[in-house]
């Protein structure tokens, strides 16, 4: 596994250099920038498997260096402190990241997933194009979800996601055109995804668009109706939380 390291500070690169030969012996690090400019010309010359960015370098940050290679295949591991729309991005993309101070556990963690990624090329292919569509959006939302199923890898407008129904450790999603993805994840890792996206939890086991929202029925404790005509039950301490999540729409 080729890893390229992109970090301004010379101390915190030395460390994740250190790091990642403790953690992964087998990598080989091929290369290393601490600006946009060198990253450019660095990493399209090493071809790595893994890209290790700190967000904010000299220059501008690594979503500038993203943007300008377009034709890059590789896992891309973020290492931050900050940052948060970046980071929703990330995750919306199925990629890692990881929070300063680095810890090794996490390191490895991260390494272990992007070198199991790299064995699915199309896995590859898909989460790529989520990244680059939610990196020119990182400043605001991320528009991507990569949902992945026991047969498939889907790339998932989130505009098109009407609902999420959890079952123990799965939750199914419900999309416009009437189609269903169940994913081997539990609601509140997408629930903290999703989050600023106009989404509510009006039940344990279900999540909504409220976007996709019709009506409430009062009756039998309380009903969302969704515009696809799927009836939910809304908790009862959820019920003025609702109206105040609809009202700001």
């Amino acid at each position: 596994m080729k890893i390229f390291i992109v970090e301004d500070d010379p101390k915190i690169r030395a460390t994740v250099k250190s790091l990642v030969g403790l953690v992964v012996p087998e990598a080989d690090i091929v290369g290393e920038a601490h600006s946009v400019a060198a990253a450019l010309q660095g990493i399209p010359a090493s071809q790595p498997d893994v890209l290790l960015l700190d967000v904010e370098i000299e220059g501008g940050t690594t979503f500038d260096v993203l943007a300008q290679l377009p034709k890059l295949h590789a896992q891309v591991i973020f290492i931050t402190a900050h940052d948060t729309y970046a980071i929703q991005a990330i995750k919306c993309s199925a990629l890692d990241y990881i929070v300063k101070p680095i810890d090794p556990d996490d390191l490895e963690q991260a390494l272990v997933k992007a070198e199991t990624a790299l064995q699915e090329n199309y896995a590859q292919l898909v989460e790529w194009q989520a990244l680059k569509m939610n990196v020119h959006t990182a400043a605001h939302k991320p528009s991507k979800l990569v949902l992945k199923d026991n047969e498939s890898i889907h790339l998932v407008d989130i505009k098109e996601i009407i609902r999420c129904e959890s079952s123990s450790n799965y939750t199914t999603f419900y999309l416009l055109d009437g189609s269903s993805i169940m994913v081997s994840k539990t609601m509140k890792e997408y629930e903290g995804m999703l989050e600023g996206q106009g989404f509510f939890r009006v039940h344990q086991s279900h999540l909504i668009n409220l976007h996709q929202f019709a009506r409430l029925d009062k009756r039998e404790g309380g009903i969302v109706i969704m515009k696809d005509g799927s009836q939910l039950p809304v908790a009862v301490r959820k019920k003025e939380d609702l109206l105040e999540a609809l009202s700001q729409l």
